[in-house]
């Protein structure tokens, strides 16, 4: 197949190819949008069709949350349109969290390659009729930074070939961008040139794509998909609740993430789960110490309770054994551990009733934001450039580097909030305004290219 861009005379011979054009042409947001005429005994054209790649996991509530946060921004800002969601793999959780919210949204299942065989069934059908092509927010657009291997690469490129073949605009929304390790550069850079936008959640993405000389029309800050996420479960939350003793308003939520396997790995793990070296144990042990230094202080100073919730299924565990189970007994006495996993909205409607939060991990946080919820994030650098997001957002006096930090600065932090909460819940909806500004802007482009 070709692969070669049309040359600059060309004339598009398609709607797709106009659209394609047009983008490629294109250096801010404008972005060429058809009109409809309306002719007596024609119809008009049918809605557009969006297809987005997307839910990486269901055993993390922030790959579960890129999910509906993404659906509610598209069927907010472009409402006529027939969106297909495509999970190469079942997910049952997040499966259930769909059809609860978004109803309208048709969901395909299905490997773009196996062995011999090529596109095929209903995820052939969805590629045919898409008008534009999504993939999701994450980091899977990275080669070495958690291992070598090349089919993963290729699972996630070849859809994009497949679009440029078939004259499917495509774009990338919400992404980090860390590592392209020999030769995936070239590989990347050819395809993802050719994309119609890429949307970085984080600004040194966006700097890292242009060091490398990405030429995509569109190389700009996005936010996480998980910004747009309202979904709830209020029965499981409010029940949770009463259950833990936690009430509205007076706890701190905590979210920890250790160097330690998931919960059904065998051997060395995987991604960021790794068997841990004594080096990586011994760096859980500071972290976690700064941990108890903050829930011990937080504890003392205002008397409010403490919520130490899963971000990642593996931490009902690890979040007991090496956190909860080592805090002096009356500290203890007003935390709590939740011990079962749960889903992204059962999450948000206990995090909607949080004072503040904390965490190690961003997508809580994310989701504590959504609702209003002051937050402090002390990010490992090792998770990579999407650590950046909340100073990209406006409020990096909330963003520290727990390796580096001090535990002083980072305990500072959360009772600085708790001083002034009005000051912080101002802050926080601040954050809010440029989060929504951007979503508003990029999905005016997603809408310009589906017509």
């Amino acid at each position: 197949m070709s692969l070669q861009p049309e040359p600059k005379n060309a004339m598009p011979t398609s709607r797709r190819d106009f659209l394609k054009l047009s983008t490629l042409a294109a250096t801010t947001f404008q972005v060429p949008q058809r009109e409809q005429l309306s002719v007596p005994g024609i119809p008009l054209a049918k809605a557009p069709t969006i297809l987005l790649r997307s839910s990486w996991n269901d055993n993390n509530i922030g790959d579960i949350g890129h999910t509906p946060g993404t659906l509610r921004l598209l069927e907010r800002y472009i409402p006529e349109a027939q969106i297909i969601l495509w999970h190469a793999q079942p997910r049952p959780v997040t499966e259930a969290l769909i059809v609860k919210n978004f109803p309208k949204v048709k969901i395909v299942h299905g490997a773009f390659f196996n062995q011999d065989e090529g596109l095929q069934g209903a995820l052939k059908t969805a590629f045919e009729q898409a008008d534009v092509y999504i993939h999701n927010s994450g980091m899977s657009m990275n080669y070495g930074l958690f291992n070598y291997e090349w089919t993963g690469v290729m699972s996630n490129l070849a859809p994009f070939y497949y679009c440029l073949e078939n004259n499917i605009p495509f774009g990338l929304y919400g992404q980090s961008f860390d590592k392209f390790a020999p030769p995936a550069l070239s590989l990347f850079r050819d395809v993802l040139s050719r994309a119609s936008f890429i949307y970085c959640r984080d600004t040194e993405s966006v700097k890292f794509l242009k060091e490398n000389q990405f030429k995509t029309p569109i190389i700009e800050f996005g936010p996480d998909g998980c910004f747009g996420i309202d979904v709830r479960d209020e029965a499981r939350g409010l029940a949770y609740l009463r259950e833990a003793g936690l009430e509205e308003g007076k706890f701190l939520v905590v979210v920890v993430r250790t160097n330690t396997p998931h919960l059904n790995a065998t051997g060395k793990g995987d991604m960021m789960n790794p068997a841990p070296s004594p080096e990586q144990q011994q760096q859980d042990a500071l972290r976690l110490g700064k941990v108890k230094d903050l829930i011990h202080q937080w504890v003392t100073t205002t008397g409010m309770k403490v919520l130490i919730a899963p971000e990642a299924l593996k931490e009902t565990k690890y979040a007991k054994t090496m956190l909860y189970d080592q805090l002096d007994d009356s500290i203890k006495a007003k935390v709590v551990c939740r011990e079962t996993f749960w889903s992204a909205d059962e999450a948000m409607s206990v995090y909607a009733r949080a004072h503040t939060m904390f965490g190690m991990e961003p997508h809580s946080l994310i989701m504590g934001l959504a609702l209003g919820v002051p937050v402090v994030h002390a990010r490992p650098l090792k998770h990579g450039r999407k650590g950046w997001m909340f100073r990209d957002i406006g409020v990096p006096e909330w963003l520290f580097e727990i390796d580096q930090a001090p535990a002083s600065d980072i305990t500072g932090a959360v009772l600085t909030i708790y001083k002034d909460y009005k000051t912080a819940k101002a802050k926080a909806q601040k954050a809010m305004d440029v989060v929504r500004n951007r979503q508003k802007e990029t999905m005016s482009v997603v809408k310009k290219l589906a017509k």
